[in-house]
């Protein structure tokens, strides 16, 4: 058997990264707009916000 771990898939985003993010969608008032910046999909900048 193989028991070596399995990588991680999930990406990880730095804390400059989320508030890059959060100021974004602030700013913008879209989360749309900051998801196309950012290329990340919009369900991460609602936990963003809803953990700020």
């Amino acid at each position: 058997m193989n028991d070596t771990p399995k990588p991680d898939k999930r990406r990880k985003y730095d804390a400059a990264f989320r508030a890059e993010g959060l100021r974004l969608a602030a700013q913008s008032r879209l989360v749309q707009a900051a998801v196309r910046a950012l290329n990340i999909g919009p369900k991460r900048i609602y936990q963003w916000q809803k953990a700020a």
